[in-house]
């Protein structure tokens, strides 16, 4: 297929990305323009983190990366990424878009996280909105810490409340320190944006960073909204976070 049948194949499809053409268009983006700026939102934070990092590290991998969008990104500072995901047709959409801008540097692999080889690790390890759609974050957490040589960059809606207290264990004279909550949530596996089952647990920001410092990622900072950005961003439902080994 050449390069103006797979331009004329992208501007058939309808994307959750607002990709900018070649030719100067845009994709069909079917989130309403509010929305929108929640992919504005985690591009710029990304783009100031990727600003900052060592050129030795030369390898990505981007996390449940959907029609590649990010992935995109990661490969304007990267020399090899891989992208992952499970969901079949935003593989294909994502392989197609990246040969119309003949993006060499990038490959695709349809894989749920839960099942990446370990050995298979890289610099910088993406994970954008995908730990709200899970059973298993505490799971996901060790695996992308796992991959991650260097560090994790993190986006997630998070619990609106934290709760600083002590729990029993075992009697009440012995307490253990809460470090962070999760909240029991439905979720939607048969949407290609849902997770692989229908329980969901969300973190509170506290907990996120209380268990990536305890896997072993103690330098963690998170982006600062501003006017402008996605309403959840600047509300703090959700956060972006990029955490370093310690």
């Amino acid at each position: 297929m050449n390069t103006t049948d797979e331009l004329i194949w992208v501007k058939q499809q309808n994307w959750f990305y607002e990709f900018r053409l070649p030719d100067g268009t845009k994709t069909d983006c079917y989130l309403t323009d509010e929305v929108r700026k929640i992919h504005m939102t985690r591009e710029k934070a990304l783009r100031q983190y990727l600003a900052e990092v060592p050129s030795d590290w030369q390898t990505a991998i981007d996390v449940s990366c959907h029609e590649g969008f990010f992935t995109h990104v990661l490969s304007d500072r990267f020399h090899s990424v891989v992208g992952i995901d499970k969901n079949s047709n935003s593989l294909e959409k994502a392989a197609r878009i990246t040969k119309l801008f003949d993006r060499n540097n990038i490959r695709f692999v349809k894989s749920s996280l839960e099942d990446w080889m370990d050995a298979e690790a890289a610099d910088f390890v993406l994970c954008f909105g995908l730990l709200y759609h899970i059973e298993n974050p505490i799971e996901i957490l060790r695996k992308l810490t796992t991959i991650a040589k260097h560090a994790i960059c993190i986006e997630t809606q998070v619990l609106p409340f934290q709760i600083a207290a002590d729990i029993e264990d075992g009697n009440y004279l012995a307490q253990r320190k809460l470090n962070g909550l999760f909240g029991i949530c439905l979720d939607y596996p048969t949407s290609k944006e849902g997770g692989l089952t229908e329980i969901a647990l969300i973190p509170s920001r506290d907990g996120l960073e209380f268990l990536l410092r305890e896997f072993g990622f103690g330098k963690i900072r998170a982006y600062r909204p501003v006017g402008g950005d996605y309403e959840q961003f600047v509300r703090n439902s959700r956060v972006i976070v990029l955490a370093e080994r310690s």
